[in-house]
């Protein structure tokens, strides 16, 4: 099942969804009332009796909540269920998870990207050990963005770059979990764009205190197009991923070339205790424009168009363009 978001024409309430078709969307919180309305039977209903917000996607990656949306989406074709359906066409493609509650980067977890992050240092008089262990950053949900909204150049802003990572959304409380069980913890998985300018990530990283501007700017976290709920993608180590910038394409690997699965990420950080929500991104691997042998070229440009790809998954495709007094 894929889950997401949309918001109504004129509306800047996203509201979660599942995916009837690529361009169909059914409602979850309209679908739930039409459901409690028709007294609709073998529903798990009652799950929902809490919620503050039936809309808010919160809810519905948790187990029961996926329960419940799967239910209600075995139901959309029906008549009685008209007024929950929504052609893509006429809302706005909306972000997986609008304001997860943590959003970790794990950084350095291909060693392609490893050694190429090597020769760059090296060139620079300094050395970078292969990880022992999943380092992460974070970023910050004012950051995310939708599939088909602009990557935002800064003004001023030079050197931005694009990484390619599978992610993952947490749909249960997960607390120093092992490496196992992990799995179990996922609700499903997503596609992200951990857009960074480079220029300023060097001189965070010099500074030895952590890269946090560099990888924060509104609209440098696309995620999207959709959820694939995790019982569709039983092996997060068998996707192909790939990257192309105006049909070029720059990166592409086998998520089984982590260095650190996704259940051992899981398992990590679950000793600061995940919570529903919570996003972790796993990585990118080689074909970063800063390792290129001309960089300048490579770096993102308005007018560009980035489309990120991961079998079982789909597309993520993001407009570059610059800022021009864009936000308020």
């Amino acid at each position: 099942m894929r889950l997401g978001t949309y918001a109504p024409s004129g509306s800047v309430q996203w509201r979660a969804a599942a995916f009837i078709t690529d361009d169909r969307l059914l409602d979850l919180a309209g679908a739930l009332e039409t459901a409690r309305c028709a007294g609709a039977s073998g529903l798990p209903l009652a799950v929902a009796d809490t919620w503050r917000d039936t809309a808010d996607m919160m809810h519905w990656i948790t187990p029961d909540g996926i329960a419940l949306a799967r239910g209600l989406l075995a139901l959309a074709d029906t008549p009685a269920f008209a007024a929950a359906r929504v052609s893509l066409g006429d809302v706005t493609h909306g972000p997986v998870m609008p304001r997860p509650g943590k959003f970790l980067a794990i950084g350095r977890n291909y060693m392609n990207h490893v050694r190429e992050g090597q020769k760059i240092w090296a060139a620079r008089g300094k050395t970078v050990a292969v990880p022992s262990f999943p380092a992460a950053f974070v970023k910050f949900s004012s950051g995310i963005s939708a599939h088909g909204m602009p990557i935002v150049l800064p003004e001023g802003v030079e050197s931005v770059d694009y990484e390619l990572e599978l992610a993952l959304v947490i749909g249960r409380p997960a607390f120093r979990v092992p490496v196992e069980r992990a799995l179990d913890y996922v609700a499903g998985y997503t596609i992200c764009n951990d857009v960074g300018a480079r220029q300023i990530q060097r001189l965070e990283m010099e500074a030895q205190i952590g890269i946090t501007l560099s990888k924060n700017f509104r609209s440098f976290a696309p995620v999207g197009p959709w959820l694939v709920t995790a019982d569709e993608i039983p092996d997060p180590q068998a996707l192909d991923i790939r990257l192309t910038v105006n049909g070029e394409q720059r990166q592409q690997a086998h998520t089984s070339d982590m260095i650190f699965p996704v259940a051992q990420l899981v398992s990590y950080w679950s000793q600061i205790g995940l919570e529903p929500g919570d996003m972790i991104t796993t990585g990118t691997p080689s074909g970063v424009a800063l390792a290129m042998p001309e960089p300048e070229r490579y770096y993102l440009k308005a007018g560009d168009v980035v489309k990120a790809s991961i079998t079982g998954i789909g597309e993520l495709i993001n407009p570059v363009v610059a800022e021009a007094g864009r936000f308020g």
